[in-house]
C-alpha cells in the first residue's frame, strides 16, 4: 500500500507499506502525491500552477531561414 506521510495538513513523502508506521501516514489515494493537502480527511491539490515556462523567441537568423525556406515552397507552388 502507499501512504502518504503528513506534516501540518501537507503531504511531505510517500512511503510503501502493509501498515501505517505511525499516526501520520494515512493510505494514500491514486492520483494524490507530495505537496497535496489533506484536509478533514480528503486529500486535495493546493498546489498553485506551475510557472509556464518562457520559449526563446527566435534569432534574426532563423526567421531568415525560415523566410527563405517559405520563398522557396512559394516559388515552387507558382511554377
Amino acid at each position: 500500500m502507499n501512504f502518504a506521510i503528513v506534516e501540518d495538513c501537507v503531504v511531505v513523502n510517500v512511503a510503501v507499506s502493509d501498515s501505517p508506521l505511525a499516526d501520520n501516514w494515512i493510505e494514500l489515494p491514486d492520483g494524490a502525491g507530495i505537496g497535496w493537502s489533506y484536509i478533514d480527511g480528503e486529500f486535495v491539490d493546493l498546489r498553485p500552477d506551475p510557472e509556464p515556462t518562457p520559449v526563446a523567441a527566435p534569432t534574426k537568423e532563423e526567421l531568415l531561414a525560415q523566410l527563405q525556406a517559405l520563398q522557396a515552397q512559394i516559388t515552387a507552388l507558382g511554377e
